[in-house]
């Protein structure tokens, strides 16, 4: 009889202790590797979507949690995934660590912005991570973005209210109906980039656009498309070849399932992508689920969990009501 024991904290809305028994057999979890199993599972049920593939909410883990108590193999399945990348990269590259992490105030070290909009709904990506985009757009006079895997169109505007021109790639209206997802979550989409002027929309799965196509580069490239292995290296390549310089940036997304603990198919995805004599310019960037691309000399750590704060971050919120 499988069994999941969960011990919630709802006052910092996260999982304390988790264990996983089937046939007699106890495999204990951290909180971390739970949530990264829940995340790929709800993505292996819901399609190729970057939006599905984040929780934020203890209902939808309880859900998601019977789920895999009724099909256990799923959750063996991503831990031995994960396990299978991890030594795949330790062999090959000697990442037994991961990134270097690069803290951002190193990058910022007056880092102070503001993001709107933001929905504060399933699925939207850490406020800080949006911050970082717009901060590094702010680099380019003018900035040139694209971005592959678009949903509600909050990383967009934010980095829109900065950039010159923005290009977003993600999957068309049908082939979000191919791929079995609702009417009520295609019409999430776009609802804070559509009526934006300097920000065109290519409805087209990235895996196989035809880049070329677009006739540009770009100084600022954001992936958050599949977070699939082969659909991270994929995108990859695409986005070193759309380089528009030396300076020019690239960003991925949910690099980490939590700022602490590295996604290593994810990882995996982005190396095998990287062109060889680009990989000494790979780091994650702390406090965020972000890897990046960037040229120059950083001081730089190892990330583990858990770590002390060496920093913290002013949050001020408000709200209008969207008509």
């Amino acid at each position: 009889m499988a069994q999941l024991l969960v011990d919630y904290r709802p006052d910092a809305a996260s999982v304390r202790t988790v264990s996983f028994q089937f046939q007699k057999k106890s495999l204990p979890l951290s909180a971390n590797i739970l949530t990264s199993t829940i995340v790929s599972f709800k993505s292996n049920l819901c399609g190729k979507n970057k939006a599905l593939g984040k929780m934020n909410n203890i209902k939808l883990l309880l859900k998601v949690a019977a789920a895999l108590l009724k099909n256990p193999k799923s959750l063996i399945r991503v831990i031995d995934e994960e396990s299978t990348f991890k030594d795949y990269l330790v062999k090959k590259f000697g990442h037994e660590h991961a990134l270097p992490a690069i803290d951002l105030l190193e990058l910022f070290p007056d880092f102070e912005e503001a993001v709107q909009p933001y929905s504060f709904l399933e699925g939207a990506s850490p406020s800080v991570d949006l911050a970082v985009l717009k901060a590094l757009a702010r680099r380019y006079s003018p900035c040139r973005y694209l971005e592959i895997g678009s949903w509600r169109g909050e990383s967009l505007a934010n980095v829109a209210s900065v950039a010159e021109a923005c290009v977003s790639i993600s999957l068309s209206e049908k082939e979000m109906r191919q791929a079995g997802l609702s009417e009520a979550f295609i019409k999430t989409h776009r609802v804070f980039s559509q009526s934006l002027k300097n920000v065109t929309h290519l409805g087209h799965n990235s895996q196989t656009f035809d880049f070329s196509s677009l006739g540009k580069k770009f100084d600022l490239i954001f992936i958050d498309g599949d977070h699939s292995y082969e659909s991270v290296k994929i995108d990859t390549q695409n986005a070193f070849a759309l380089l528009q310089d030396e300076q020019a940036v690239i960003v991925w997304h949910d690099y980490g399932f939590t700022p602490e603990t590295v996604r290593w198919s994810v990882l995996a995805g982005i190396l095998d992508g990287c062109p060889p004599e680009k990989r000494n310019h790979l780091y994650q960037v702390s406090n965020t689920l972000c890897a990046i691309y960037l040229n120059g000399k950083f001081k730089t750590s190892h990330t583990s969990f858990p770590q002390i704060p060496n920093k913290s971050f002013t949050v001020k919120i408000s709200a209008t009501k969207i008509n």
